[in-house]
């Protein structure tokens, strides 16, 4: 995605102008040289595979990164039938020399509920013949992104991409690769939860909030948490359209499949607006160090359930820093006893760029009494309050 970005930059430098654009354009047409160098493998042995079935799944791939140090293709020996019985067998003969002077090989399995049901072919290891994977109990796969193109992932995540044509690597590069990994992974899964869907569904606070962000002044009415089987306990009476500044101001969302299942591997973003102002986690901690120290990479991985535990905007001893930043921003704008619309958003996101929107709310913060002592501070108590002590975060 950011290769495509990168290019279509450069393309549209032509349109602003020619003072300067030539020079810009040489300078991001290096950088774009540049990465697909550092992307491309260094040379390897070459070795073909006298390997072939009807299946056309059978033969010598190459890989755009090696697998096994100094080779740069890979062998598939696919084997549907043995000795009258159907066996759906993938032998991957990886390179080198391993045990006894044998060549490093996995052997995998076809799992025949994917082809049937979404047409690609995922084969999943059953037995190891390599010294790099003896006493490794990883999740290892080799899935079809595409017609006869290949991502080898270790735990959903993809490594490499393994194609017949070498060409194929000008489309599908490992990231492309991971992208499309997931989409096929989030639609097995998402099949899979929909059993658990209508369960959900008869759930009244479940139902008509899935999708959505809720907030409270107090987390203990969001701490009753429904899991992978069992819908939500919470009652809903603790949640708030109002917050006052002033208390503390948490949220929860109810997602319609757990994250973790539906993006595994990736990360959540969260974006805050108020009076046409944005800030987002991602975009907050990729600022500095400073910045990353103070707002945590938040994974999909955490996020198990249809519900998550209550996060945050602000409370006494903790804040999100990306919320802090919205709000002062335009801090002149508060008044004593003014409400101010906030959307909060959730999304998925890879390398600082959202993906699906997973939930979302609306809530108005209403800038009381008491939120003038904590945002201002407090004389009388000698309390540095919220904007000074974001001014000097920012000094840091």
């Amino acid at each position: 995605m950011k290769k495509v970005k990168l290019i279509l930059a450069i393309s549209f430098i032509g349109f602003v102008g020619m003072s300067n654009a030539q020079s810009l354009k040489e300078k991001m047409q290096a950088k774009l040289d540049a990465k697909a160098a550092k992307s491309k493998n260094k040379p390897g042995k070459e070795k073909m595979y006298d390997f072939s079935d009807e299946s056309g799944i059978s033969g010598t791939y190459y890989t755009n990164e090696q697998i096994i140090d100094r080779q740069s293709t890979i062998g598939f020996k696919f084997t549907k039938e043995k000795d009258g019985e159907i066996i759906n067998q993938l032998y991957v003969e990886l390179g080198g020399k391993g045990y006894g002077g044998r060549p490093n090989s996995i052997t995998c399995k076809l799992k025949e509920k994917y082809k049937t049901k979404y047409g690609f072919n995922y084969f999943y290891m059953t037995d190891k013949d390599c010294p790099n994977l003896a006493n490794n109990r990883d999740s290892w796969v080799f899935m079809e992104v595409a017609t006869g193109i290949y991502a080898y992932a270790q735990n959903d995540k993809v490594l490499c991409v393994a194609a017949k044509d070498k060409a194929s690597f000008t489309d599908y590069d490992t990231e492309t690769a991971q992208v499309l990994f997931d989409q096929k992974r989030g639609q097995i899964n998402a099949e899979a939860m929909e059993k658990e869907t209508a369960k959900w569904m008869k759930n009244a606070i479940y139902s008509k909030n899935v999708g959505k962000i809720v907030f409270s002044n107090n987390r203990g009415y969001l701490m009753k948490r429904g899991y992978t089987n069992k819908p939500p306990m919470v009652d809903g009476k603790g949640f708030k359209t109002v917050l006052d500044m002033g208390s503390d101001m948490v949220y929860m969302a109810f997602f319609k499949f757990p994250p973790s299942e539906q993006f595994a591997g990736q990360e959540i973003n969260i974006e805050y607006e108020m009076g046409g102002i944005k800030t987002s986690r991602t975009e907050s901690k990729a600022k500095s160090a400073a910045w990353s120290s103070m707002v945590k990479r938040l994974e999909t991985k955490d996020f198990a359930y249809r519900q998550h535990s209550p996060r945050s905007l602000r409370e006494k001893t903790v804040q999100d820093y990306a919320f802090v930043e919205c709000l002062y921003a335009q801090k002149e704008k508060f008044k004593v006893d003014g409400e101010y619309e906030m959307t909060v958003k959730m999304y998925s996101s890879r390398d600082g760029e959202n993906g699906e929107l997973l939930a979302e709310g609306v809530v108005k913060l209403k800038y009381t009494a008491q939120a003038v002592k904590e945002f201002e501070g407090d004389l009388d108590k000698a309390k540095i309050g919220v904007w000074a002590h974001f001014e000097e975060f920012l000094d840091e």
